[in-house]
């Protein structure tokens, strides 16, 4: 049974998910909230053409449904490094009040300032846990964010574990950590 605990922590997905396992590990439901932006390259800054207008923007791109985990992740990863982004692996669920929360304030733009930059690659905590599982991405709350390592595999997590729909917060730290590279990328 799928639940969302959230007078107690934040989300917390079923058993299955919590271990990285689902019963249908070959659909992903992220869904694409921001369009992919023209990349902001040096060559553009300097020669003094304003940056594309979403190039400084908190993307979200949809997981691909068509291969593992593991080699879609290592792919965004390689295209976000070579746009002079930072690839984020986000895990959320279409029930959960945090994950709906901070889907809302990224398509708002208000964390565009804060997080532009980074490049969500969003996965679903029900229908993507085998596949993330096999690639050692496990978690007992969502939403969740890692930084995956040159591997593919992660580097670094977070998990929200507060209570109510403002538990996406706690993610912020970590997230503003990962932007700066003040972690391994």
């Amino acid at each position: 049974m799928v639940a969302c605990v959230s007078a107690v922590a934040a989300c917390n997905p079923s058993p299955a998910a919590k271990s990285g396992t689902t019963s249908d590990p070959a659909s992903s439901t992220a869904i694409a909230i921001a369009p992919p932006p023209a990349a902001a390259t040096p060559e553009a800054a300097a020669s003094g053409e304003p940056p594309a207008p979403d190039a400084r923007r908190l993307r979200f791109v949809e997981a691909s449904a068509d291969s593992d985990a593991l080699s879609s992740i290592r792919a965004k990863r390689l295209e976000a490094k070579a746009e002079g982004r930072v690839l984020v692996v986000y895990v959320g669920a279409t029930w959960c009040a945090p994950c709906k929360r901070f889907k809302a304030e990224v398509a708002s733009g208000r964390l565009d300032d804060r997080l532009g930059g980074l490049t969500l690659l969003a996965f679903d905590a029900d229908r993507d846990g085998d596949r993330l599982g096999a690639a050692g991405y496990t978690f007992q709350y969502v939403p969740f964010v890692a930084l995956p390592g040159a591997d593919g595999h992660p580097a670094a997590t977070q998990q929200a574990t507060g209570k109510g729909s403002e538990a996406w917060r706690e993610l912020l730290g970590k997230l503003d950590a990962w932007r700066a590279g003040s972690e391994t990328r």
